[in-house]
């Protein structure tokens, strides 16, 4: 069954479906060759089979925390059914898809219950929508992990970006798989150790951009996990999970991610 799967994610690439995000940033700019967020931000790819020899592709966003290591939303684990290929993909000079690791480990926040939908979000839940998942070999040199904020609530109270892959242009399919940054306005809305911060982009984030990273020069301070949506599948409008790498919760989803 690996093997069908490894084939159908080739057949993906060549066909250039994989480009297509779980959650897409319509808008923003291009991220800069070169700049430390670009060599960190990963795109995952899943493919879980399903009847007939087909499987079912979803997408996420990630960040690599060390060489081996990747946060992304917690959800993105949550929602693979049977089993999956899974796999995190590097953006080149031109912030397209180059180089491509599999996944060979996960681990969720031990608080993650669940996630609120469009028309009841729930706070308490998404504070919890992280995971960490680990590469199956080291990013390449090149690649070099952000750092976490020591400090993550002052952090997000300065100058932040969020890295996304996907749509530039909402509802066109052949405009996705280009990394681009987008500044973000952020206000922590709960407390604890699975805060959460509510912010409006510069773009428009759209279904599926889970995942993305959240950074300010305090360091990494939180993680895209949904937007506030209404009749629209896009909006400016999000949440992120506040990370706290002193908390119980992440440091017992690190030590898991860890051992694999």
């Amino acid at each position: 069954m690996r093997s069908s799967l490894l084939r159908a994610f080739a057949a993906l690439a060549a066909a250039g479906v994989m480009a297509t995000p779980a959650l897409a940033l319509s808008g923003g700019s291009p991220a800069p060759a070169g700049d430390r967020l670009t060599r960190a931000t990963v795109f995952i790819t899943s493919l879980t089979p399903t009847a007939r020899n087909r499987a079912q592709v979803a997408n996420c966003t990630g960040v690599l925390i060390d060489r081996d290591l990747v946060l992304t939303a917690g959800h993105c684990l949550a929602d693979l059914g049977g089993p999956s290929l899974v796999v995190a993909q590097f953006f080149d000079r031109s912030n397209r898809i180059a180089e491509t690791i599999e996944v060979a480990a996960g681990a969720m926040h031990p608080d993650f219950a669940g996630r609120g939908d469009a028309e009841n979000p729930r706070p308490d839940l998404l504070g919890a929508d992280l995971a960490i998942l680990k590469l199956a070999t080291p990013a390449p040199k090149s690649r070099r992990p952000i750092a976490l904020a020591k400090r993550p609530v002052e952090a997000s109270k300065l100058k932040s970006i969020l890295a996304g892959a996907g749509l530039r242009t909402p509802a066109d399919e052949a405009s996705a798989g280009q990394l681009r940054f987008a500044r973000v306005n952020a206000e922590v809305v709960t407390d604890g150790p699975t805060a959460v911060a509510l912010g409006t982009t510069g773009g428009a984030v759209c279904r599926g951009d889970s995942g993305g990273p959240v950074i300010s020069s305090g360091g990494l301070w939180g993680v895209v996990i949904a937007i506030v949506r209404r009749k629209n599948l896009c909006n400016s409008t999000i949440f992120m999970a506040v990370v706290d790498p002193q908390s119980r919760g992440f440091r017992n989803m690190l030590a898991r991610a860890r051992r694999g």
